[in-house]
Order: structure tokens, then C-alpha cells, then sequence
């Protein structure tokens, strides 16, 4: 009678702690989050998503907007040139250019002041080389924004590149269940896991353009503007002719799905074999030295201890 009370108090011992460690391990990790219980969008989303004047700014921005309105160029075409610029970089705030020139020329002036005061009013003594590294200073003030731009839009369209195949399935899903075409871009566009993608922001967009008012292949030929990627064009051109000529989009969908699929494959088979090539020059200036010592540096100084005793090479 001991025994079996000892098994069975040992038994709902285990079971006791067996369960609390299984509360306090999903209380840690829970399997279901407050996050994921959340809308995708929240009301203030939607309504400041096309209305760019109300959304708060730092200070700095609008100091740089100012100064690109009033010092800025006025050329038409080089503002057409930037804002497109910006566009596919992922700032459709049309205030996006004004702050891009006030940066190109703020910097442009601080940079050599900076150094000015730097030698002047720091050391208190005058810099050699002073014009040319003020000029220098410059114009490296006034092409870093650039510069940045550029390499900000080269991530953002790597980015959506990517992101493109499974887009395209989860889109050829949904309207292969008998969503309609702009239901589809709002299922898919507000998926919590997706938010922050450039390309479900865009397509986020371009739903809200509509909502807005907006005709379908307007907007549509917006996203291919603001994304600035190839595929994408050609895939809203397909689009727009399928809705045209009233064919199956699910199937244009499958096809276009399919072809970014293989292209990614492509892709990342060719950065693979782009690998070896590239760790050429690590392997040469870094293991190779380090290889070398090790593997000959006992030899070597056998060798300058025999020819030492051989009277052939004196230490030192």
C-alpha cells in the first residue's frame, strides 16, 4: 500500500511539474502572439498612406526642405529626374525631393566649415592644403546623397526581386479560390509577416489607389513606376492586357510565378558560382601568408640553426 501511494505521489509530482514547465515555456514563447491577433492595418494606416502632409517629421527634414525650396535648383527636368529617382527608392513623399537637394547642399557647406572650424578654432592653426581639401570636402558633401540614393534603390529593387516569386503564388492562390483581382492585392498586401517588404508596401499602395478612386491599369502602371524593376513591368503589361482582352488572370499569374521562380533560381545559382571567385583574393592575402609561416617556419629556422653551426650564417 506504501509503494503504490509512492507511485502514484511521484507520478502526480511529475505530471505537476511536467505541466507548469509547459505553461511557463508558452508563456515565454507563446505559439499565438498579441501581434498576430492584431489587423494587419489600422485605421490610422489607411488614411495617412496617401496623405503625406500629415505625418510628423524630425526637425531635420523640414531645415533640409527649406533649404532645397529656397537655395534648390528650379529646373524642371532635373526635379522630374530625382523624383523618379526617389520613387523607386521607396519615397513617394513628393517633399522627398526638396529634402534631397536641402541635404546635397547643406552638406556641401558644412563639410568644409566643419573643417574650417576644425583648424581655426580647434588646433588654432591653418591647415595645409586648404583649398583643395575644402573643394574636396565639397563635393563629396554634395554627392554622398546621391551616392546613398543610389545604393538605397539597388537594395530596394533587390529586395522586391526576390520577393516577386512568392508574391506572384500567393496572388495566383487567391484568385484561383475566386477572389477578384483587387481583393487578391489586399489579401496579399496585408499579410502581418510581409509587412515592411518593399513590395507589399507598393502593392498596399496601389490597393488604397484604387479604394481612392483611381483606375485599375493607372495604378496598376504606378507600381511598375515606382518599383523600377523589369519584371514587374513586364508582369504589370501582362496584367493589364489580360484584363483587356478578358483572359484567365489565375493563369497569366501561374506562368509569370513559374518564370520569376526559375530566374530566382538562376540567380542565386550564379552567385554561387560567383563564390570561389571571390574568395580568391581573401584566401591569397590572409590564409596563404598564415599557411606559409606555419607550415615552413620550423623548417626555416632548422635551416638558420644548421648553417649557424656550419659557420655559414651568424646569428644575431
Amino acid at each position: 500500500m506504501v509503494l503504490l501511494a509512492a507511485v502514484a505521489l511521484t507520478f502526480v509530482t511529475g505530471l505537476g511539474v511536467t505541466l507548469l514547465a509547459a505553461y511557463l515555456f508558452l508563456r515565454a514563447w507563446p505559439a499565438v502572439s498579441a501581434d498576430r491577433l492584431r489587423p494587419a492595418l489600422s485605421p490610422i494606416d489607411d488614411a495617412e498612406a496617401l496623405r503625406f502632409e500629415d505625418r510628423p517629421r524630425p526637425r531635420a527634414l523640414e531645415v533640409a526642405e527649406r533649404i532645397g525650396r529656397r537655395f534648390g535648383t528650379h529646373d524642371a527636368g532635373k526635379l522630374s529626374a530625382y523624383r523618379r529617382k526617389l520613387l523607386v527608392a521607396g519615397f513617394p513623399d513628393p517633399r522627398a525631393v526638396a529634402v534631397l537637394v536641402g541635404a546635397k547642399i547643406g552638406l556641401a557647406v558644412t563639410a568644409p566649415a566643419l573643417y574650417l572650424f576644425w583648424g581655426f578654432v580647434v588646433l588654432q592653426r591653418a591647415l595645409p592644403n586648404l583649398a583643395p581639401t575644402c573643394v574636396a570636402l565639397a563635393a563629396a558633401g554634395l554627392f554622398a546623397p546621391d551616392v546613398w540614393l543610389r545604393s538605397r534603390r539597388v537594395a530596394r529593387q533587390r529586395e522586391i526581386v526576390n520577393a516577386l516569386p512568392d508574391v506572384l503564388d500567393l496572388l495566383m492562390v487567391c484568385v484561383e479560390a475566386g477572389m477578384g483581382f483587387d481583393a487578391a492585392v489586399a489579401r496579399v498586401a496585408e499579410q502581418p509577416p510581409r509587412r515592411g517588404s518593399p513590395l507589399h508596401d507598393a502593392l498596399m499602395l496601389m490597393h488604397l489607389e484604387t479604394r481612392a478612386g483611381r483606375g485599375r491599369e493607372e495604378a496598376l502602371r504606378a507600381l511598375a513606376e515606382r518599383t523600377g524593376v523589369a519584371e514587374v513591368r513586364s508582369i504589370v503589361s501582362a496584367f493589364i492586357q489580360t484584363d483587356r482582352l478578358g483572359t484567365p488572370l489565375g493563369r497569366t499569374l501561374r506562368v509569370h510565378a513559374e518564370a520569376a521562380r526559375v530566374a530566382r533560381r538562376h540567380r542565386a545559382e550564379e552567385r554561387a558560382q560567383l563564390a570561389p571567385v571571390k574568395m580568391i583574393f581573401p584566401t591569397v592575402f590572409f590564409l596563404m601568408p598564415s599557411f606559409f609561416l606555419v607550415a615552413m617556419g620550423p623548417s626555416l629556422l632548422l635551416l638558420m640553426k644548421l648553417f649557424s653551426s656550419m659557420g655559414g650564417l651568424q646569428p644575431r
